[in-house]
């Protein structure tokens, strides 16, 4: 599994856009579609996997840097759902069983920016974990009522495979987890029914820590499920960051986009207060003359979020503007006579008698165009780029 090259099943290079990945998986999945070729099937489920892996950002990233099997295991902070996420597609491979195997228990934990930017705040896990049953003592049934395991003759381990056509590997016995035997369904304990284990629920108090990473995993041993050694494996707790309405973050800095401004402010001063993550208000100011452009980017220092195991130290805060320009007919004649005096020269263009003079239209983002299609039509001629520049091509002689 770990050597099979997900950029080759789509036919695309590791530097493939978004686009050129959408635009080859819908050529191939057309292609190999059970419905138009019935002996295709494992084929579409291998390009329906790559595409799901690397259409998406964070499985592409963690994909490249550590292969599936950094998928598999949570490289990175990768989804704390990735065992279901394998167990989806490789139902008889040797993820689904990983819990039970090594006890560990991924569990997802959100919390705000605000939790995070002002720490020291206590949250509550509920989970379940598996623990061997006290009715039999974990063995599913009387020692008589035992009878040996159909599926793999009594070994614990039988050969696995994936839809791939990949090579076979060893796996835990999936019909008896690895006993060799199961009980007569008569025997049968009725409190685990025959399995060994019940579940119970839990519960752990987590603290989230000042400037805490967002995918962060914190360890919690012997809190896990219990195996089937008596032994408890590791319960791990990633700190998922929630959506914030004001600012987005990118490590210890803080993001501030579209601060919308008018021209007026743009270009004569304006004063902007806004409430920080830890409450207090907190006034931005510009000095008349002190132009700002549309996307011009300003920087406080030292108030971004704080900076995780030192947490005296603080990122920065970036703020974009968004200029707003004002509508037609803002102004009369005499207004902007006025105003022309004030701003920079235009430059002067004499017009030949000859020139052929053109008026320019608006046009609406999401109309049609002279061919009867939207730019938001979704086909391969686009790949979801606007038809007016995007797409536009350079060329040569």
């Amino acid at each position: 599994m770990d050597k099979l090259n997900l950029y080759e099943v789509l036919g695309v290079s590791k530097e493939a856009t978004p686009e050129e990945i959408k635009k080859n998986y819908r050529k191939l999945a057309k292609e190999f579609h059970p419905d138009k070729n019935p002996d295709a099937g494992e084929k579409f489920k291998e390009i329906s996997f790559a595409y799901e892996v690397l259409s998406d950002p964070e499985k592409r990233r963690v994909y490249d840097r550590h292969g599936l099997r950094g998928l598999q295991e949570g490289a990175d902070g990768f989804s704390a759902d990735s065992q279901d996420f394998f167990a989806h597609w490789f139902p008889f491979g040797n993820s689904a069983g990983h819990s039970r195997r090594d006890g560990k228990i991924l569990v997802k934990l959100e919390v705000s920016l605000d939790e995070i930017y002002q720490g020291q705040q206590e949250k509550l896990v509920e989970y379940k974990r598996q623990k061997l049953c006290d009715n039999c003592n974990g063995h599913g049934g009387p020692q008589e009522g035992r009878e040996q395991c159909e599926t793999c003759g009594g070994l614990g381990r039988t050969a696995a495979f994936t839809f791939m056509g990949l090579s076979a590997f060893d796996a835990i016995c999936p019909n008896c987890d690895g006993r060799g035997f199961t009980i007569k369904e008569k025997m049968r304990c009725k409190f685990c029914r025959g399995d060994g284990f019940v579940d119970e629920q839990m519960k752990r108090k987590v603290t989230v820590e000042r400037g805490v990473p967002h995918m962060q995993k914190l360890p919690f041993p012997r809190e896990g499920h219990q195996l089937r050694s008596r032994e408890f494996g590791e319960l791990v707790v990633v700190m998922m960051q929630g959506e914030h309405a004001l600012f987005q973050r990118r490590h210890a800095n803080l993001y501030m986009r579209d601060l919308e401004i008018n021209i007026t402010e743009a270009l004569c001063g304006f004063t902007h207060c806004f409430k920080h993550l830890d409450g207090r208000k907190v006034c931005m100011r510009t000095q008349p003359g002190e132009v700002l452009r549309h996307n011009h980017i300003k920087m406080m220092r030292g108030s971004g979020m704080p900076v995780y195991n030192q947490p005296t130290h603080h990122g920065d805060l970036y703020v974009q503007f968004k200029v707003n320009m004002p509508e037609n007919g803002f102004a009369n004649a005499a207004q902007l006579a006025t105003l022309e005096t004030l701003l920079p020269p235009r430059e002067q263009v004499a017009v030949p008698a000859e020139a052929e003079e053109v008026q320019l239209a608006d046009i609406k983002p999401q109309g049609q165009s002279r061919h009867g299609r939207t730019e938001t039509d979704d086909d391969d001629d686009f790949a979801g780029q606007s038809p007016h520049f995007e797409s536009v091509q350079c060329q040569t002689a």
